[in-house]
Order: structure tokens, then sequence, then C-alpha cells
């Protein structure tokens, strides 16, 4: 019951990509998703957490779903990022010379000011000094 109700929450997130490399990832977060409700999952009965098959199988289910949930939305965000900057390389490109380019002018600025500084101080320890 628990499986079904798994596959029914699962079955519509997809991914921007090609059928054969969303098959692939989605099997790959599946695999890692049972692995760890497996062990999550041994380790509550191995702590006499819980004893029984239904609720064993309940939280397999649970953290299964959970984790495969978290897992494909990091992963549809990183491609979807992806396929952002791959899109708009060109925007991405001025935007880095944008904050290249006001970091450099900062760097100047403030080490400018720090020389005009360092100059006031010696000049102000020189008269103080006569």
């Amino acid at each position: 019951m628990f499986k079904f109700i798994f596959e029914i929450l699962t079955d519509p997130l997809g991914l921007p990509i090609e059928w054969y490399w969303e098959y692939l990832i989605l099997a790959v977060i599946g695999v890692v998703a049972y692995a760890v409700a497996y062990r999550c999952v041994g380790d509550m009965y191995s702590g006499g957490m819980i004893d029984g098959s239904t609720s064993g199988s309940f939280f397999h289910w649970l953290i299964r779903l959970i984790l495969f949930v978290v897992l494909w939305a990091v992963t549809y965000g990183i491609i979807a990022a992806v396929k952002w900057l791959t899109d708009n390389w060109v925007l991405v490109l001025c935007i880095m010379g944008g904050v290249v380019v006001v970091a450099g002018i900062a760097t100047v600025i403030a080490i400018m000011i720090r020389k005009r500084k360092n100059k006031m101080g010696l000049e102000v320890l020189d008269d103080e000094s006569n």
C-alpha cells in the first residue's frame, strides 16, 4: 500500500532533460533513497524505536519519499540553473565582467585612500616632531 502512494506521489516528478538521462538520474536518486531508507529503518529496529513490519514499512516509504523529493528538487534546480546559464551565457559574461570591473575600481579606490591616509599620517608626524 505504501509503495502505491509513493509511486503516485513521485510519478509526475520529471527532469527537464532528455528522457534517457532523466531515467538514469531518477534511477540513481531512487537507489540512493532506498539505501538510506533501508539503513535508517534498520537502525530504528536495532535501536528498539520501532517493531513490526507495518511500522517498518511505513517509515521506510516515508523516509524514501522525503529523500527522493529532496534529491529530485536539488537535481532539478541544478539542471535548471545550468540550462539557464548556458542559454544566457552572454548575459552571464556581461554580469561577471561588470562585477570584475566594479571590484577592480573598488580596489584601486581603496589603495588610493590608504596611500593618502598614510601620507597624511606621515606629514602630521613630521609637523609634530619639528
